[in-house]
């Protein structure tokens, strides 16, 4: 889950959140206006808000006036339809970097929050599918793949480019390790 000293979940806890106020919150106005305002978040008010806070304020049974919670929360653009249907078709093509550098710790923590069975589906489909080809481009050096191999280090999360160093070392120790035995 969450590690207090990981950076790695400091980040992905700061990714930001659609949110619907849905009530008004008194002296909160610099949520909504960035500079530090004594206004109220009005009711029905939209506001990007980071994952550990949208997670706090989005807890529901809070009062029977508020069964909902504070706030409602809408899907993030990493995992809209748009991009997880590209993720589907062909996860080798999408730019997980450019979703969120920290694309599977984030869907790790949407998901503990949401319970989506269906993107947690197309994120392990997507893991699976891109371990392989960030594995081949480790251990592949001298290939063809290296005309595509920097764009495609380009488009890596942090997890993905942690396994793509980790599945380098292991070359080298294997080939270090076989060329001892001979």
């Amino acid at each position: 889950m969450n590690n207090y000293y990981d950076i790695d979940d400091i980040l992905s806890d700061g990714q930001k959140i659609p949110a619907v106020f849905q009530l008004t919150v008194p002296g909160m106005g610099y949520l909504e206006h960035g500079r530090n305002t004594n206004t109220d978040i009005k009711e029905g008010a939209r506001i990007e808000l980071p994952l550990w806070m949208a997670e706090i304020l989005a807890i529901g049974g809070i009062s029977d006036e508020l069964p909902t919670g504070f706030i409602t929360v809408s899907t993030p653009a990493p995992f809209s339809n748009k991009v997880l249907n590209a993720l589907s078709a062909d996860p080798a093509n999408v730019d997980l970097r450019g979703q969120s550098m920290q694309f599977y710790k984030f869907a790790e923590r949407w998901l503990a929050m949401t319970g989506d069975d269906a993107l947690l589906d197309t994120i392990m489909d997507t893991f699976k599918a891109r371990a392989a080809i960030v594995n081949d481009h480790a251990h592949n050096t001298r290939s063809a793949l290296m005309t595509d191999r920097s764009e495609f280090l380009g488009t890596l999360d942090d997890t993905e480019i942690k396994l793509f160093k980790a599945a380098q070392e292991a070359s080298k120790d294997l080939k270090k390790w076989t060329s001892m035995k001979k």
